[in-house]
């Protein structure tokens, strides 16, 4: 199925955005393993030309990924992130993407995902997922009728994107070496009264592989109820909230200034 839906995702950015571009820098930052090659390659093509991709393998550089890849090794998600994001300066105002290695848009791209962003006043939001793959919660499923969901709760994979000012408030990421689990409480905090977080509806990936099949969970479990706790909260469950929906007859959603 894999090697099908390959063949029939929307390569390049969709006519219908190429009016809504805008000329904003973006940064791509991605941990790949070689045998996920094809799925990178691919999804770069979903990607803006103008965008600063950087790569980081986790075995072996891939040949045909070999141009964008700027280190190679072990190590955590997370800690890898914060390697691509600081070996290089940054060009002011970008937006950041953070992506894994096994995603692909099926609607829209990448460049349609951050113009909703942008429209709905979205400081962190993500696509939604395809329900053909693999998703860790029903809510992060994208929804029918709906562009996107003002909400309280952005995962922290397979996909997710930071505006330059909410960028400045969480990059690079804390010190700790692990997945990141349950690093949404603390995002969730860091929004409160000050910026707005969501997913769009509007644009779907399906993720290939199931999370966390190639490390131990337990001590991300840990993690995970430590952040959570540390945020005040009981779980991170009750993050999954909606505070509203940008409806497909709605010209704009009714959260926004204009």
């Amino acid at each position: 199925m894999r090697d099908n839906l390959l063949r029939r995702v929307p390569f390049g950015l969709e006519e219908k955005d190429s009016s809504l571009f805008h000329d904003r820098p973006v940064l791509l930052l991605m941990v790949y393993r070689r045998k996920n090659a094809p799925i990178v390659k691919a999804l770069l093509h979903q990607v803006p030309p103008n965008a600063d991709i950087r790569l980081w393998a986790l075995d072996e550089i891939a040949p045909e990924l070999a141009g964008q890849t700027l280190g190679f090794g072990n190590g955590t998600r997370f800690s890898n992130f914060n390697k691509l994001y600081s070996i290089r300066p940054i060009m002011e105002g970008s937006w950041v993407v953070l992506v894994d290695d096994d995603v692909l848009f099926v609607k829209g791209n990448l460049n349609r995902t951050i113009n909703v962003m942008e429209r709905a006043e979205l400081s962190l939001a993500q696509p939604s997922q395809s329900i053909i793959g693999w998703w860790t919660s029903l809510f992060n499923v994208g929804r029918p009728l709906v562009i996107a969901r003002d909400t309280n709760f952005v995962e922290q994979g397979p996909l997710f994107i930071v505006d330059p000012s909410f960028a400045e408030v969480i990059l690079p990421f804390s010190d700790e070496s692990d997945m990141g689990w349950g690093i949404e409480a603390q995002w969730y905090r860091a929004k409160e009264g000050r910026f707005r977080i969501g997913i769009i509806d509007d644009c779907r990936i399906v993720h290939w592989t199931k999370n966390a099949t190639f490390y131990d969970v337990a001590p991300e479990m840990v993690n995970m109820h430590e952040r959570v706790t540390k945020a005040g909260l009981d779980s991170i469950w009750q993050l999954q909230s909606t505070n509203g929906y940008w409806w497909k007859w709605q010209q704009m959603p009714s959260w926004t200034k204009t």
